[in-house]
């Protein structure tokens, strides 16, 4: 039996044109540029990793799950694996979908990068920084999208239910995407269709309420993307405004069936997760952690200083995320912390330094 359906049940495409084998792997198999989704999806590299998922150990690319499972009890493999049987499942085509409409977005969060935001994109490309021959990926997805939206429709014709996760970006900040929901809702489809949003929570409005009416789609998960809570949640995810999280985020509660507080962790953050589990907590809101890896100088695992420079073990240990203290400078790389504080201070001119959120770490990293 299978350890994970993910591969099986799941197509994942990519900020670059591709397609993935799975968005909680690490390092992703992807398919060659060009390839046609039903290649990929046929291809000897993605069904030897779903043979790989049948062995007595997972592979060692899915130790994020495992850490996941480990501290929190369940993990997306887990929460996957519950929807199916497990002795039942095939992959003649995708029951589920996980799609990044490019990289409209209104935030430049610091652990994001200008592949999935277009603001981060904006600020590169004033300061000079973006990659030699970057390629939009606004326009790399207007150029699949015909083709992929057709491989999306065609899983209607072999499934009764189809689950839509939606990337961005932020999702409910880009207009592609409300376009496609309510293409969904004409074309009679929407009440066939699970829904789930990975969104900063920066969007409410009227006509996002109208349009994700509950009583329209079989059901809506919605994933809130903050990282820390009060002034530092801002400054991690630069741009938001706190006083509006907390105005939205019970406004996108009564829009869901379901929702989670998903945070990335990494060096910036780790000190905040407490106080994010406490937030978690008081509003009766599910935390889920997702282990930061790219980019690497902002990963526990390279970090190169002092553990306790970053966070109190025993703070950590009480919340009971003494596993995450374990990781830091785990596979410690020399140059990690100046080539964090060389990132940062690249934004100087336009963005406000870390000082005015969080001294102490500031301090820390000597920005």
């Amino acid at each position: 039996m299978t350890k994970c359906a993910v591969p099986f049940i799941e197509g994942f495409t990519s900020d670059t044109g591709t397609f993935r084998n799975c968005c909680a792997t690490y390092p992703h198999i992807e398919s060659k540029p060009g390839q046609k989704f039903k290649e990929w999806w046929h291809s000897k590299e993605l069904n030897d990793f779903r043979d790989s998922l049948k062995k007595d150990k997972l592979p060692k690319a899915c130790q994020r799950c495992e850490i996941a499972e480990k501290v929190q009890g369940s993990s997306f493999r887990t929460a996957i694996n519950k929807t199916v049987d497990l002795d039942k499942i095939d992959s003649k085509w995708p029951s589920r979908w996980n799609i990044i409409f490019g990289n409209i977005c209104n935030l430049a969060c610091w652990s994001c990068n200008e592949t999935s935001s277009s603001t981060i994109q904006m600020h590169k490309k004033k300061l000079g920084l973006l990659p030699y021959k970057f390629k939009d990926p606004e326009l790399v997805f207007e150029k699949n999208w015909k083709t992929l939206k057709k491989d999306i429709l065609e899983s209607y014709n072999y499934h009764d239910t189809v689950s839509l996760t939606i990337l961005g970006g932020e999702p409910l900040y880009n207009k592609k995407v409300l376009a496609f929901l309510g293409e969904l809702i004409r074309s009679k489809l929407a009440h066939r269709t699970r829904l789930e949003f990975h969104t900063n929570a920066t969007q409410a409005g009227e006509k996002i309420r109208e349009l994700l009416s509950t009583q329209t789609w079989k059901y809506i998960c919605i994933f809130l993307s903050i990282d820390a809570v009060g002034k530092k949640a801002e400054w991690l995810r630069y741009g938001s405004k706190w006083d509006k999280l907390e105005q939205n985020i019970p406004h996108l509660a009564k829009l869901s069936n379901y929702i989670e507080i998903h945070c990335t962790l990494g060096v910036l953050n780790i000190c905040d997760l407490p106080g994010l589990h406490e937030y978690c907590k008081k509003n009766s809101i599910k935390l889920k952690i997702h282990l930061l890896s790219n980019p690497w100088y902002m990963s526990l695992e390279n970090w190169d200083g002092d553990p306790d420079q970053l966070v109190n073990e025993d703070v950590l240990t009480k919340h009971g995320f003494k596993e995450y203290y374990q990781l830091i400078g785990k596979t410690h790389r020399a140059g990690s912390s100046q080539a964090l504080k060389k990132y940062i201070e690249s934004f100087n001119t336009i963005r406000k330094p870390l000082k005015e959120f969080d001294p102490v770490l500031a301090e820390v990293l000597k920005v």
